[in-house]
């Protein structure tokens, strides 16, 4: 098998029911050749999806490996709890480890967090806020992808949550789908309606719809468009947020990601999602530096040229109070 996504979900996929077998070789109501019937089928099953001892979901995995959530889905568990109704003691269970992962969060131990979560779903895959914990967890890990999954698999359990709705479209719009992003602020707002942060964010999604609109193909040009980078650098707000910015793990995994880069454009699309991640940490504080520096700067004359009917283009809007 190759080593696509799809081969690689496969192979844990596998690696979790092999471990029921597993615990079914124990069980006593199988006689000698029922176990070994079992056995054989756990010789096959790593046999065809190269289940060996090098392989990354093997038994023997590196300690990081073993940190990959998919290691601690137990499939059985995961059924009983999503059609079978739920005892009282397993919802107290799941309901404890989603309190550990959510301390976990606060200590900013977000890999330990997500897979805390991960264990209280696998008492309880019937509870939407356990989804919408562990889409942060991913969020806060850089792996914006399993972030889209879980927040819709929280609203599948509860299409009023307005939360999943908020951290959906933030996870869009640090994968830059804003059109997606729009709809779920969208929704989040319609929720709860007096949430200052999700008005904040549906705006900078908006913007940048109305700019690509505006300037399509934004890598011929300048990815970061007006923005004068030496009053960045030199503000000191956008210094203090971007030094916050660099501790972010997310942040961390991308620039790491930048070694394997060996052509311009991809370095001007890191860049690019450098500043949307900027304005998504901190719309209010990216607005008004954006303000400040249009200000420094309105003598210098601007590449963009007027809209084709005469009119200028956007402004951000000015910040909130």
């Amino acid at each position: 098998m190759g080593d696509s996504a799809v081969s690689l979900n496969a192979k844990y996929f596998v690696r979790s029911f092999i471990r029921f077998l597993a615990k079914q070789v124990d069980q006593p109501n199988f006689n000698e050749d029922s176990r070994e019937s079992i056995e054989v089928a756990i010789q096959c099953l790593e046999n065809v999806y190269e289940l060996h001892d090098g392989d990354e979901t093997a038994a023997g995995a590196s300690e990081k490996q073993e940190e990959d959530p998919r290691n601690h889905v137990d499939l059985f568990e995961l059924y009983c709890n999503t059609f079978v109704e739920v005892s009282p003691e397993r919802k107290q269970e799941a309901e404890a480890l989603k309190n550990d992962g959510n301390r976990l969060m606060k200590e900013e131990k977000y890999q330990e967090a997500l897979n805390t979560y991960t264990k209280a779903i696998n008492r309880d895959a019937t509870n939407p806020v356990f989804y919408c914990n562990r889409a942060a967890a991913y969020s806060r890990l850089g792996d914006y992808m399993r972030a889209v999954d879980d927040c819709k698999m929280a609203l599948r359990h509860d299409p009023n949550y307005s939360k999943a709705w908020g951290r959906l479209g933030l996870a869009y719009s640090k994968m830059n789908e804003h059109k997606q992003a729009v709809t779920a602020y969208q929704n989040a707002i319609r929720l709860e309606p007096d949430n200052q942060d999700y008005k904040n964010n549906l705006s900078v999604s908006q913007q940048f719809l109305e700019e690509r609109s505006r300037n399509p193909g934004p890598a011929a040009g300048n990815p970061l468009g007006n923005i004068d980078l030496n009053a960045m650098i030199n503000n000191p707000d956008m210094v203090q947020m971007a030094t916050r910015m660099m501790s972010d793990p997310s942040i961390q995994n991308m620039l790491g990601q930048l070694g394997g880069m060996n052509n311009m454009d991809a370095l001007l699309e890191t860049g690019r999602r450098l500043a949307m991640q900027m304005s998504s940490e901190n719309p209010e504080l990216f607005n008004n530096v954006a303000r400040q520096m249009e200000q420094a700067s309105r003598n210098i004359p601007r590449n963009n040229p007027p809209n084709p009917d005469g009119s200028q283009p956007p402004q951000p809007p000015p910040p909130s109070s």
